[in-house]
């Protein structure tokens, strides 16, 4: 079965923009600052294959991926609710 191309886009759009929104709130904020930090100390010296900084980054960046992809998840799960509950709702329009 494939999808229409507007509700491709429209997925795609709705994904981009939960996206952007999880980045700007607030409580997930501790996890992006705390990559973002491990990130910039892991380059402080240039051999980076035998630094704990590296494996620090490493822990703070799959850190803040998970926090992305549980907020995408759940906000997913609360689309697709509403998605299913305005098609079981009955339509005005079929009376």
């Amino acid at each position: 079965m494939s999808f229409p191309v507007w509700f491709i886009e429209t997925i795609r759009g709705r994904l981009d923009e939960v996206s952007a929104r999880i980045e700007r709130q607030s409580e997930p904020r501790q996890a992006f600052e705390e990559e973002q930090k491990a990130f910039q100390a892991l380059f402080v010296s240039m051999d980076i294959a035998r630094k704990p900084e590296f494996e620090y980054w490493e822990d703070k960046l799959s850190l803040k991926h998970s926090v992305i992809y549980e907020r995408l998840y759940l906000q997913g799960f609360k689309d697709g609710m509403q998605l299913a509950n305005a098609f079981a709702a009955p339509s005005i329009l079929s009376d």
